[in-house]
């Protein structure tokens, strides 16, 4: 098996890859109409995390960095994907076409 194969990076970008079309997938079979589902937003949120992990991890060589950096990125995501949960279960959604955009004076 050539080395390039054996790098780690080689099978993180491979899942990342199928993570990319899994979570289009997800979102384009089960959101058909463009309806609010928590599923397919938790699911695809969750991909999103875990794909960011990843990226931080072996392609920001975040693997080779002192314990105190890893944990800080480990939180930073964590915090990142619970605040768009949170603001997502409170109602607070993004600009939509429905929802035109006032600017105060």
């Amino acid at each position: 098996m050539p080395s390039h194969i054996r790098n780690p990076l080689v099978y993180v970008w491979g899942f990342l890859t199928v993570t990319s079309m899994a979570s289009w997938w997800i979102s384009r079979t089960y959101d058909v109409n463009y309806l609010r589902s928590a599923a397919v937003t938790i699911s695809v949120l969750l991909i999103a995390a875990i794909k960011t992990q990843l990226v931080v991890r072996y392609f920001m060589e975040v693997r080779f960095a002192p314990a105190w950096l890893k944990r800080c990125t480990y939180g930073l995501v964590s915090i990142t994907f619970a605040l768009l949960l949170a603001f997502y279960y409170l109602g607070y959604p993004a600009v939509t076409p429905t929802s035109p955009v006032e600017i105060a004076p």
